[in-house]
């Protein structure tokens, strides 16, 4: 039979457990960046190092609520406003980042670690529309994602980077706020 625990070493043992429940929601504490997706899942923000994120193109527009409810559903549209057929990746490939405090954009979903991006293309024409309609809550996203970060009071911006052809190099971005 083991002796019972002094006062001293059970605040002690308290603490230590403490910290190490802690440890995961530090980084929302902090600001601290790391990886905060769930397991299985993963950030992808190498699928813009080489694009230009934009907030208009002559041809195609994108549009958001300005702001949406903690909890709410954002319903975001990427129409084609040419004259022309536009050319997609279809639904699967968008985004939604956060402003953090440093002025930077930070992905704020992730996607399924074995999930690789289909190469199948979706014409949209000229008025016709891509709409998505989510709660910024995990498990909630179309295609293969699932939220990395909690989504709170903040700036964040829509994303959809899903085109092709000669246009495989632009995101186009929309911001909105998420309010009490």
């Amino acid at each position: 039979m083991s002796p019972p625990l002094s006062r001293r070493r059970l605040l002690s043992l308290s603490s230590s457990v403490g910290t190490v429940a802690l440890a995961g929601c530090l980084g929302v504490v902090t600001g601290n960046e790391d990886q905060r997706c769930a397991p299985g899942y993963r950030d992808v923000g190498d699928a813009f190092t080489k694009r230009s994120i934009v907030n208009y193109l002559r041809y195609a527009s994108l549009t958001v609520p300005k702001s949406v409810s903690l909890g709410g559903t954002l319903i975001a549209r990427l129409t084609n406003e040419s004259a022309d057929s536009l050319t997609t990746f279809g639904k699967s490939r968008y985004m939604i980042q956060q402003l953090g405090p440093d002025g930077k954009w930070r992905n704020s979903i992730g996607v399924a670690e074995e999930h690789e991006w289909s190469s199948s293309r979706r014409i949209l024409a000229p008025g016709e529309e891509l709409q998505w309609e989510m709660r910024l809550r995990a498990n909630e996203f179309s295609g293969p994602y699932q939220r990395c970060t909690t989504h709170g009071p903040a700036t964040y911006r829509f994303i959809y980077w899903g085109f092709s052809e000669h246009d495989a190099g632009i995101a186009l971005a929309a911001p909105f706020e998420i309010v009490e």
